[in-house]
């Protein structure tokens, strides 16, 4: 009995150590760590992306799979066939470059985070920040790093998952994000890239 038990729980140790990043990926995949302007919550966005971008099969065990969802967002995750698709993506995809910090880039984001936030805007029409980036993604309604990433790489209900296209492209590698309240949904996310 005493060797059943001590079996199972070597064997859950085995499964939850397999089932995480080690050290050396979460730095890897952590670009902006010394970014004293950026929140945590910016930073950890960029990480999760990079993370799904450095190693996507990877990012399928650890993050993808138990993934269900920011507060508010369950349902609509669980009904939706676009977790799937990002998921059929990660399996075949080849890792491409971690995305740098880049300050232009988020000047750019956190102007108009900023702008369309105050206004209560959705969408990328900007009316006063220069326009400057090679793409954007907006984000409403979440606020951690790691909500803000999967609701770009998911992209749930974005016909041609163009935040994914823009997250996970190997043409970007740099990235400026930046969070903001939201008049109508509490928070937005703008990552800009180059």
């Amino acid at each position: 009995m005493k060797t059943t038990f001590c079996f199972i729980l070597l064997l859950l140790a085995f499964i939850t150590y397999s089932q995480s990043w080690t050290a050396a990926q979460l730095d890897a995949a952590n670009t902006a760590k010394y970014i004293k302007s950026l929140t945590e919550s910016e930073k950890a966005a960029i990480q999760y992306i990079n993370l799904a971008r450095l190693y996507p099969q990877l990012f399928i065990r650890n993050e993808l799979n138990s993934y269900n969802g920011a507060a508010g967002f369950h349902e609509n995750l669980q009904r939706s066939g676009y977790k799937k698709s990002l998921l059929k993506e990660l399996k075949s995809r080849k890792p491409v470059g971690a995305l740098q910090f880049d300050k232009t880039m988020y000047v750019s984001a956190k102007c108009y985070a900023k702008e369309s936030g105050n206004a209560g805007w959705i969408g990328h029409k900007r009316r006063s920040c220069s326009y400057g980036y090679l793409a954007e993604c907006c984000s409403y309604g979440v606020s951690t790093g790691k909500d803000i990433a999967m609701q770009w790489l998911i992209d749930d209900g974005v016909p041609g998952v163009m935040h994914r296209v823009n997250c996970l492209n190997a043409d970007y590698s740099m990235i400026g994000i930046a969070v903001n309240k939201h008049k109508t949904y509490r928070n937005c996310a703008v990552a800009d890239f180059r």
